[in-house]
């Protein structure tokens, strides 16, 4: 090989190992930030979401569930309170709806609004367990029958591990319990009472 073809060679393997020592503090950068001690609660809003499975105990309605919250801190500390409003939408599908199968009471939808408080407890490690308790109004909307609505109550528990002090995915339980006002074309139970189960995502700013 000649010299003028090796000096293009040399000078691409130089700009090759310089790209890749500025490349590494960038990615131990990356790897500094992830969280491997207590949660730090930096921030002081927080928003998630949730995808459930719900199990309607009587004649309440189950199926399908998503749960959005909207946190604000309230106190610090390694348990820090957090204001808690919550938007829950649910819906149980109907595969049949004719005159000899129609669908029954316990399918349709049903939207919870909720405000409360949610505690969140530090560990030694990024896994932040959390409990929550709520009040608000559910709005049911039967298969066969007219919508009703009520007061309930909610109350959830769960854990969050969080990559960074932002990012945080976690499993949650939940149960709310209540009474809908229906009318007459409602045959069933006016008592709500649901048991769900799920996973989801917390982002913290």
């Amino acid at each position: 090989m000649s010299t003028a073809r090796r000096i293009p060679l040399v000078f691409g393997i130089v700009l090759g190992l310089q790209a890749l020592v500025a490349l590494r503090p960038a990615y131990a950068h990356a790897d500094d930030n992830l969280l491997r001690g207590p949660h730090p609660f930096l921030k002081e809003n927080a928003i998630s979401a949730y995808v459930l499975v719900a199990s309607g105990q009587g004649d309440s309605m189950g199926g399908g569930k998503v749960v959005f919250d909207y946190g604000y801190k309230l106190t610090g500390g390694p348990m820090p309170a957090w204001l808690d409003l919550a938007v829950g939408i649910q819906h149980a599908t109907c595969s049949s709806d004719t005159a000899t199968s129609p669908c029954g009471l316990k399918t349709g939808s049903t939207f919870e609004t909720l405000a409360g408080v949610k505690w969140k407890f530090a560990t030694a490690i990024p896994l932040v367990p959390f409990v929550g308790a709520g009040a608000g109004f559910a709005f049911g909307f039967p298969n066969g029958a007219n919508a009703g609505m009520g007061i309930m109550a909610r109350a959830v528990g769960g854990a969050t591990y969080f990559l960074v002090d932002w990012l945080g995915l976690g499993l949650q339980v939940g149960y709310s319990l209540g009474y809908l006002g229906y009318d007459e074309t409602f045959t069933g139970s006016s008592s709500y009472a649901v048991f769900d189960l799920g996973g989801g995502v917390e982002l913290q700013f």
